[in-house]
């Protein structure tokens, strides 16, 4: 055995890992950040564990809002690394001239993501360590998946859970009474 930092340094670095911008949105501000620390956690309910450095920007709207999107980004994406790859202020405001809709939770979700998973914050650890960890039941998710003719196809997935608190805003109806 073996307590060799850059051995375990380097067995960590073996763990698939991708490009994920991690967005919210929490009165009127709305922030993103670039993370590929994200893990499966639970499948029921369906769960996420993100890893946040401190001191990001994006933590106290994080637990203001109790909700967050992860997009996942195709590798490489430059647009997205440079967009949210930096450090934010508050007022920054990163959505100004990108095309984006809006999750269930009222989360941002970028259009140019290959999928975006839509959680609502169980909680966060602290750990003695250089980043947070928030918990995050999934209540929808997209992926884009290649058909066998080779387009893509949008799958949409709404995660039927008992405990969801948060609803789509209901649509109002232009009909009047008669």
């Amino acid at each position: 055995m073996t307590s060799d930092p850059q051995i375990i340094h380097n067995a960590l670095r073996s763990i698939p890992s991708g490009l994920f911008v991690l967005t919210c949105a929490y009165d009127k501000f709305r922030s993103g950040i670039i993370t590929s620390w994200v893990q499966q956690c639970s499948s029921d309910p369906p769960m996420l564990v993100v890893a946040v450095k401190k001191g990001q920007t994006i933590e106290p709207m994080l637990r203001d809002a109790r909700a967050f999107v992860l997009n996942m980004m195709p590798i490489g994406d430059r647009r997205s690394i440079c967009r949210f790859g930096k450090t934010l202020d508050r007022t920054d405001d990163p959505f100004l001239s990108i095309e984006f809709d809006t999750a269930i939770t009222g989360i941002p979700i970028l259009k140019n993501a290959i999928g975006w998973f839509d959680c609502e914050l169980e909680g966060h650890l602290s750990p003695d360590a250089d980043c947070r960890l928030y918990l995050g039941r999934v209540v929808a998710a997209k992926m884009n998946i290649q058909s066998k003719v080779g387009k893509s196809v949008s799958v949409v997935a709404p995660v039927q859970d008992q405990r969801t608190r948060r609803k789509a805003p209901k649509k109002v109806s232009s009909k009047r009474n008669a």
